[in-house]
């Protein structure tokens, strides 16, 4: 969680304010709804959260091929979203089975990101490290615009943040492609189990990630970093996001038995 936030909070140094305070108002709005009542407005928000998962693939997507980040995102955004309105049930269950897989790829990433191997790093000198949370703080900015251009804006920045981190990972594809593969399995096994419990904590993941980005982007519009200021204590952000989870996942699944509680009556008189 250090790894992904420090580098969000890298590529935000340099972004103007008013597009701090947008992206983190924003942000926090969607993050507080999917975190808390997520499973009860999952009619409306299964579109736009298809949409921001179409997104997510449509970064990767634009790394891979080469494609206008823009372009992609907004392409594959509009039709992952209008695949939810269509199908709603059906991309209920695919958007829960990404979304572990997504956690189980991204727990496994980020220790690679985190300390990548010594002998299978290839370095950027005069940077000895990749890994942001190892390396100085005053150097981090400085290997953005190194891997990047010095006058690039931010989505040809984040393109290549992105491409740096599929470099530093791809020497562990295999692996990281097995702890997407268990994330996916487990949740078909619990949705089998536990379908209300596991759509909570899909929107709980979710929902406290962006509570977390937007936390992050207001603290920067106001000159502050977080993330540099957790230097020494990485851990706690792990431990405060899952904690998160945690309570908005049990939250909404409380919610969830309790309306099943009220319905089962009505259907009863009904019958």
């Amino acid at each position: 969680m250090y790894e992904l936030m420090i580098r969000l909070e890298t590529l935000f140094l340099e972004t103007a304010p008013a597009w701090l305070v947008g992206i983190g108002a924003a942000a926090l709005i969607a993050g507080l709804l999917l975190w808390l009542a997520g499973a009860y407005f999952s009619s409306t928000i299964i579109g736009l959260l298809g949409a921001a998962v179409g997104s997510f693939c449509g970064l990767l997507l634009s790394q891979w091929l080469d494609l206008n980040p823009l372009i992609s995102m907004t392409a594959a955004a509009a039709a992952f979203c209008l695949a939810a309105v269509l199908f709603k049930n059906v991309i209920i269950i695919v958007l829960a089975v990404i979304v572990f897989a997504l956690v189980g790829g991204a727990a496994y990433s980020s220790v690679i990101l985190g300390a990548p191997p010594a002998a299978q790093q290839p370095h950027a000198a005069p940077f000895p490290v990749k890994s942001f949370s190892s390396m100085d703080p005053s150097l981090r900015l400085a290997y953005v615009e190194h891997i990047a251009q010095t006058e690039a804006g931010f989505m040809e920045k984040l393109k290549a943040l992105l491409g740096d981190a599929l470099e530093t990972m791809t020497p562990h594809r295999w692996k990281i492609l097995l702890s997407v593969l268990a994330g996916a399995a487990l949740c078909v096994v619990l949705i089998w189990l536990l379908k209300n419990l596991v759509f909570a904590l899909c929107y709980s993941l979710i929902g406290t990630l962006l509570l977390f980005i937007g936390a992050e982007s207001l603290l920067m519009a106001a000159r502050l970093e977080p993330c540099a200021a957790l230097q020494d204590q990485q851990r706690l952000l792990t431990i405060a996001y899952f904690g998160m989870v945690a309570v908005g996942a049990a939250v909404q699944w409380i919610a969830a038995s309790a309306r099943q509680a009220r319905q089962k009556p009505q259907n009863k008189d009904i019958a």
